[in-house]
């Protein structure tokens, strides 16, 4: 974690101090962290889904009410992937935070 911090301010010393670069380098780091969120409910999926094949060929009389539970817990696990896509996208091509401080500093 400190290592990003350190390659965060790397990042943002060469800018040459401006501070809409540095609100853009420090965006798109956090776009970055918001993506690798995505990682963890693939791999629950992932888990989920084996557990779910070993359970159907344990009891095959059970695989409809299996299937249903797994492809609901799927939906509630890709909603986090799809929120941390959303916030990556909009740190990327919509940044609220430039036009803040464009704002702020009457720019």
């Amino acid at each position: 974690m400190y290592q990003m911090y350190d390659t965060v301010l790397a990042a943002m010393a060469t800018t040459g101090g401006d501070p809409i670069s540095n609100i853009i380098v420090a965006s798109i780091f956090g776009a970055a962290i918001a993506v690798l969120a995505g990682m963890a409910p693939a791999l629950g999926q992932g888990i989920a889904l084996g557990r779910a094949v070993e359970a159907v060929g344990r009891q095959p009389e059970a695989a409809g009410q299996v299937r249903a539970m797994f492809l609901l817990g799927a939906v509630v696990a890709e909603t986090g992937a799809i929120y941390g896509l959303t916030v990556s996208l909009i740190l990327i091509f919509a940044n609220p935070f430039v036009t803040m401080y464009q704002n702020a500093m009457g720019l």
